[in-house]
């Protein structure tokens, strides 16, 4: 039920940021749009502009905008309004003086320009309350709760197509004593550091995120066992250079592969954990990884 809940946050929000709509989807969009307003340009022109459809034009003018941006609102406004002014003059009405419709179509464009504008702050606005409420302020990268719901998603697509995936679990050793000596600016470095080299290693379908405190985590999808040892031990490399400039901190790693999504993300999520915590009780800097199902038991140590 949880999982469900979770799947169905991570595609509204997709919907409603508009992430879902590239490539194919976007073009469909906008040949929809581009119907409805050929559509009020022809019903015009047929009932003789007597019956006045212009302002069913706003609700494409809204999608573009939502989906699109401004840009794209601002030229769905510009082609409804010049349809609005064929439809006028193209119906042959008679009008008192001929340069009424040339004024509608003006009063049409501000009127759509002004919708525009609107809603494309109001989607800045939400876009600016989902990254505070999906992304961590320090590093820029996905906060817990968004990490749970991506890897709840991602884990139920990948029960469906039996792709594997990699968790692994990164927690900078020795961070407390960089506080205490250096103070919270350098942590705070640190971990900004740290962030940037994540990035760096990942690919871009990959999730990264801070979990909380000095502990990150990164979900690797579709992605063999050896491969996602290399991404680990490549993520070390790339962590302990970062953070040559914040002795003693270094990294440890836990890595768990799953051949196939047979438990929960969040318990997914808690081997690695354990997997890391080994890596600590065994001195530190080190990468640990395990396959699942358990087939051969297998370790990875620089």
């Amino acid at each position: 039920m949880v999982g469900s809940i979770n799947m169905k946050k991570v595609r509204i929000s997709n919907f409603l940021l508009g992430t879902l709509w590239t490539g194919w989807r976007l073009w469909t969009v906008w040949l929809i749009c581009a119907s409805v307003s050929f559509f009020i340009l022809a019903f015009r022109i047929a009932t003789y502009a007597e019956f006045d459809f212009v302002s069913l034009a706003v609700l494409p003018i809204l999608v573009i905008t939502w989906i699109g941006g401004k840009k794209n609102g601002l030229f769905m406004a510009i082609l409804a309004s010049t349809i609005s002014l064929v439809g006028d003059i193209a119906s042959e009405r008679q009008y008192s003086v001929q340069w009424i419709p040339w004024v509608n179509a003006f009063t049409h464009l501000m009127t759509y320009s002004l919708v525009v504008l609107l809603a494309n702050q109001v989607r800045l606005q939400f876009e600016r309350e989902h990254k505070r409420a999906t992304r961590d302020p320090l590093t820029e990268l996905h906060n817990r709760r968004a990490f749970l719901e991506a890897g709840t998603s991602e884990v139920e697509r990948t029960k469906r197509y039996a792709h594997p995936l990699a968790v692994i679990i990164l927690d900078l050793d020795d961070f407390k004593q960089l506080n205490d000596t250096q103070g919270h600016d350098a942590g705070d470095a640190a971990l900004r550091a740290t962030a940037i080299a994540l990035r760096s290693i990942s690919r871009t379908n990959d999730r990264v995120a801070r979990l909380g405190g000095d502990e990150f985590a990164v979900l690797l999808l579709e992605i063999g066992y050896e491969a996602a040892i290399e991404v680990g031990r490549k993520i070390s490399t790339a962590v302990d250079t970062a953070l040559q400039g914040f002795p003693p901190v270094k990294g440890s790693i836990g890595i768990a592969w799953f051949g196939e999504a047979d438990r929960s993300f969040p318990a997914m999520l808690k081997v690695a954990d354990e997997l890391m915590y080994e890596v600590k009780k065994n001195g530190k800097g080190n990468v640990r990884s395990q396959r699942f199902p358990e087939i051969n038991k297998s370790n990875f140590k620089k």
